[in-house]
């Protein structure tokens, strides 16, 4: 879904480390910290470099693992809401509506129909 990982990306890094802290606090700020830079200066160099604000890039990684939890179907979708840093269900189902054209009801519903045999 995102580029942003690029491994020869500038922000390759910082992206990396921002995935492993998904359902942490990640303002523009601790991501400038990180990156080692003011956070007007990160937030122009990071959206000039990856085409979207820090902000939409971290809301993409959120949504990228809160996908993959939706679809695996072993977590309810509050808890993947937690795990995944949306806070609550009602801001992560309107980033999927934003996102993948549906809520993650709906998400885990096809998956579970993919994912079932076919009958004989």
């Amino acid at each position: 879904m995102l580029e942003l990982g690029r491994p020869d990306g500038r922000f390759g890094e910082l992206l990396g480390w921002a995935r492993e802290r998904l359902a942490e606090p990640l303002p523009v700020e601790r991501l400038a910290d990180r990156a080692a830079m003011s956070a007007r200066h990160f937030a122009r160099a990071f959206a000039t470099e990856t085409g979207v604000t820090p902000a939409k890039a971290i809301e993409h990684l959120r949504l990228e693992a809160a996908r993959a939890q939706v679809e695996d179907g072993r977590d309810p979708i509050d808890r993947v809401a937690e795990m995944t840093g949306f806070r609550d269900p009602e801001r992560m189902r309107r980033a999927f509506v934003r996102a993948f054209g549906q809520p993650p009801q709906a998400l885990r519903r096809a998956a579970r129909v993919n994912a079932a045999p076919a009958s004989p």
